[in-house]
């Protein structure tokens, strides 16, 4: 390199380094939690839970509430907030079950138009107020953010619900052939924990899923690795399943004329827990036969259920679309509340645990 360039290439530096503005973490106040509800007037009320760390590595947690007419508005609305906040670290937005039956595009759109803004946070209802729930932060050593963050995250990796964040939200919004959705919460008793998942029809929330809905619908969405689930089997004893893994692949014939969907979910599991006396081939055969029955039923239900509130959070729309030439959306939608739908269950026991 020649001598002649370094000034230059320093002066570059210089002038890059000016451009770009800086912030002390100890000193800018972090939202890791937003709650959205249903104000006075048509409004917005914001709650959100802020958290600055101190240079003794101690973190200072405050609520501050306020209402506008917008999310951006909340931002300049909030009173007592020393230091202008970041949201780029947001972990959770939440919205009270109002707000999001009233529609939460007129929060999310902000956001989605926000560079600073991660579109991994994770969304939720919650069922009563987002706001209330937020201010049980004194409840939780590590902040009402992290936890919920945590409760989420595990509840997709572990357990029984399907993938959601804004970005997917936002994917499936916007998205043809199908509709979102979120997870639900909610405060019972002494703690807040995961009721099942909201339904929407663009940005409204339309309906609900309980826990077991829920299952069914995450095992016949996409290949999931979910948790555990009780089955009932016909002579009144009981087998707890898990490790779950389903495998769904779906079939779509006649797109544009007369559609007819095909629903195929290969299972595995392990039975973690039977009530019985003797566990025998016989006895899984009977828990591989209840658990196939009770999918292939309580699936049909799910989906007439969606199609009552014509919705389409399995994306059915968007599959017939991806399997017809020259697909055809309104022809579709006409014939989608009453399509013809199959489910087929094939479930495997690979293991068995503790037998009582």
């Amino acid at each position: 390199m020649s001598y002649k360039k370094i000034p230059m290439i320093l002066l570059m530096c210089i002038v890059l380094t000016a451009c770009v503005s800086t912030e002390i973490i100890d000193e800018v106040p972090v939202v890791f939690i937003a709650g959205y509800d249903k104000g006075s007037d048509d409004k917005i009320k914001g709650t959100i839970s802020l958290q600055r760390f101190k240079p003794n590595q101690e973190v200072e947690t405050r609520t501050f509430q306020a209402e506008a007419r917008t999310s951006k508005g909340l931002r300049n609305q909030l009173s007592g907030v020393p230091k202008p906040i970041t949201i780029g670290k947001m972990a959770v937005m939440l919205f009270g079950e109002e707000e999001a039956e009233h529609g939460v595009l007129r929060v999310l759109d902000s956001f989605l138009r926000d560079p600073a803004s991660g579109r991994l946070t994770y969304v939720g209802v919650v069922e009563g107020s987002a706001g209330d729930l937020i201010k049980e932060e004194d409840e939780y050593l590590q902040g009402i953010g992290p936890f919920l963050q945590i409760l989420i995250r595990q509840s997709i990796e572990y357990g029984n619900m399907p993938q959601n964040n804004l970005h997917f939200f936002d994917y499936k919004y916007y998205g043809k052939g199908m509709d979102p959705y979120m997870p639900l919460l909610k405060k019972n008793e002494n703690e807040i924990v995961i009721s099942g998942l909201a339904l929407f029809k663009g940005e409204k929330m339309v309906g609900k899923l309980d826990l077991e809905e829920m299952f069914m619908f995450t095992l016949i969405n996409r290949k999931h690795k979910a948790g555990l689930f009780e089955i009932t089997l016909p002579d009144g004893n009981y087998a707890t399943l898990y490790k779950v893994i389903s495998d769904v692949s779906y079939k779509v014939s006649d797109g544009n004329k007369t559609p007819k969907v095909s629903i195929e979910v290969d299972i595995n599991a392990n039975i973690a827990q039977y009530t019985g006396d003797k566990l025998d081939k016989r006895i899984k055969n009977d828990i591989v036969d209840a658990f196939e029955k009770k999918i292939e039923q309580d699936s049909m239900k799910l989906i007439k259920k969606f199609q009552e509130l014509q919705i389409d959070p399995l994306a059915l729309g968007d599959r017939a679309r991806s399997q017809t030439r020259k697909f055809d959306f309104s022809n579709w939608e006409n014939h989608y509340p009453t399509l013809n739908i199959s489910v087929k269950a094939n479930a495997d026991i690979m293991e068995s645990g503790v037998i009582d």
